[in-house]
């Protein structure tokens, strides 16, 4: 990792492309925030060390270290820990071992067994409180949609499930109304179908026996009789 990053810097100084090493799913090697955050720590070490052998001062170094090596934090590759006998907490506490690393976090849900890759809300990966783990690095990191999934099944983008799970405002001012009340927006159909089948004919007879008129056992009261008068023979 240090040497592409130290051969990235050399050719492209202040343009540098960010090397983000990303949490596999739970299970495999370096996929604990303890194990990448050592990694991610020696890297930059070594980083800082190559640099000042080519004359640079070692503050300048580190803060081109920190600049170019960090985690891309997977909440849903984290959440598979679930798999193994690990709950939430667990999975908080190892957000916070890498928190001051996070470039980039990666959104996708499951429930801690599969590599499921849904939108944020629809399984139980502790979301509220990883970004609140994160702090102003998940707040400033690029996050990526990984719904995979979702969109393989139902052939539309993640983004609105995504944005209600977050309670995120549908306007730029930050204030209500939100996405995830979104659904109550849409208009009931209000034109009926005409002297076809009128309204009435679904108050009287669509509404249930409380509704029918008395003399049918209802609730509903007439002044005048329903009946034509006419004999039944």
């Amino acid at each position: 990792i240090s040497d592409l990053a130290v051969d990235s810097f050399k050719k492209f100084k202040n343009t540098s492309p960010i090397i983000s090493i990303e949490n596999p799913p739970a299970g495999m090697g370096f996929s604990t925030g303890e194990e990448l955050k050592e990694i991610i720590e020696k890297s930059r070490e070594k980083f800082v060390e190559k640099l000042k052998s080519t004359g640079m001062n070692e503050k300048k170094a580190r803060e081109e270290a920190e600049k170019l090596i960090g985690v891309t934090w997977d909440v849903g590759h984290i959440n598979m820990m679930r798999k193994y006998g690990y709950d939430s907490k667990n999975i908080v506490e190892e957000t916070e071992k890498v928190a001051p690393l996070v470039k980039h976090v990666h959104l996708s849900d499951n429930f801690g067994f599969e590599h499921t890759e849904l939108p944020m809300g629809m399984g139980n990966v502790p979301i509220k409180e990883i970004m609140e783990k994160l702090g102003k690095e998940g707040y400033d990191a690029k996050k990526i949609i990984e719904a995979g999934n979702w969109w393989q099944h139902f052939q539309r983008s993640p983004l609105k499930e995504t944005l209600e799970s977050f309670g995120s405002p549908i306007y730029s001012s930050g204030q209500a109304p939100y996405w995830n009340q979104s659904l109550g927006f849409q208009q009931n159909y209000y034109s009926g179908y005409g002297a076809f089948l009128p309204q009435k004919n679904y108050e009287i007879f669509g509404g249930g026996f409380s509704g029918l008129p008395s003399e049918f056992g209802g609730q509903l009261r007439q002044d005048n009789n329903r009946l034509s008068g006419n004999p039944l023979e």
